[in-house]
């Protein structure tokens, strides 16, 4: 391998995470069109990502060196992403975008911790300052957490923010003995199973919407679910989850700035000035690669 060949390699993960954050950022600019119920959204989002992935994963050969404890913290993977979209999508009906923003950005905080009582080390002093920065920036995006009133929604965005820190450390886990697309196709798998059991246990309405609604769907499963979540998946096999998640947190900023380039919704100060800090966070954890 040339050098330049050995740098491209190194840099291939964090082109693919900046890629996937910008898809990513997409969801809630889908999510404002369809006009849907929220564990309908999430349902149709994995489930036509999965329906994309599904023959993959069937036509990839298997890695034999693949334990079963990979196959558990796979489908534990899919689990927690369908607890995770199910939680953060409804708690937008009982809370106000900003505060559910803020609390679902709680996810690197949460990988830390799950980290150091799953036996690793104490976060670095530049990875704790990070954490902070990126954390603090996403509380002043989000307009801080005053008010009160909706603690119901506040506490499923932030089972949403538990159930992504959780997800990205059993992606880890799971990838470091599979292929890239047999694991796709069982946390996918999983986590639409999940979601669809969810959708018929509770009688929510699945069908019958607009055609604005169903391209909404299909423009969150092939943008954000695909290129986003999967790209996600992609750099978690060569990167640091602590790391994926400090920069998963400048969603709120990107969001905020589709939604002011496409739906007209203005950028104000407060947005400027914690999307700063997001910046600073993530370019102080990336500093440490």
């Amino acid at each position: 391998m040339t050098p330049h060949a050995g740098e491209r390699s190194r840099a291939a993960p964090y082109v693919v995470l900046g890629i996937a954050l910008l898809a990513v950022s997409n969801g809630a600019i889908f999510t404002r069109l369809a006009a849907a119920p929220p564990l309908a959204i999430a349902a149709w989002r994995v489930g036509l990502a999965l329906l994309v992935v599904l023959p993959l994963a069937l036509t990839s050969r298997r890695p034999a060196r693949a334990s079963r404890a990979a196959y558990a913290c796979a489908v534990g993977a899919g689990a927690l992403l369908a607890v995770h979209f199910a939680t953060w999508i409804a708690s937008l009906e009982h809370t106000t975008i900003a505060r559910s923003v803020l609390f679902v950005s709680t996810s690197p905080i949460w990988v830390a911790v799950l980290q150091f009582l799953g036996g690793g080390s104490v976060p670095s002093r530049r990875t704790l300052a990070a954490l902070a920065l990126a954390v603090a920036g996403a509380g002043i995006v989000s307009g801080g957490i005053r008010g009160g009133g909706a603690w119901y929604g506040d506490a499923l965005a932030l089972a949403g923010g538990l159930a992504m820190a959780g997800y990205f450390l059993f992606s880890r886990a799971a990838q470091a003995q599979m292929l890239f697309r047999n694991y796709l196709g069982i946390a996918y798998g999983v986590a639409a199973a999940v979601l669809w059991a969810a959708v018929l246990v509770s009688g929510t309405q699945a069908i019958g919407f607009d055609s604005r609604t169903w391209w909404a769907l299909a423009g969150m499963a092939a943008v954000s679910q695909l290129v986003g979540h999967s790209g996600y998946n992609w750099s978690l096999r060569h990167l640091d989850p602590l790391f994926v998640a400090v920069v998963s947190v400048g969603e709120p900023v990107l969001a905020a700035i589709l939604g002011w380039r496409l739906l007209g919704e203005a950028v104000d100060s407060r947005t400027l000035a914690g999307g700063l800090l997001i910046l600073a966070g993530i370019a102080l954890s990336a500093l440490r690669r």
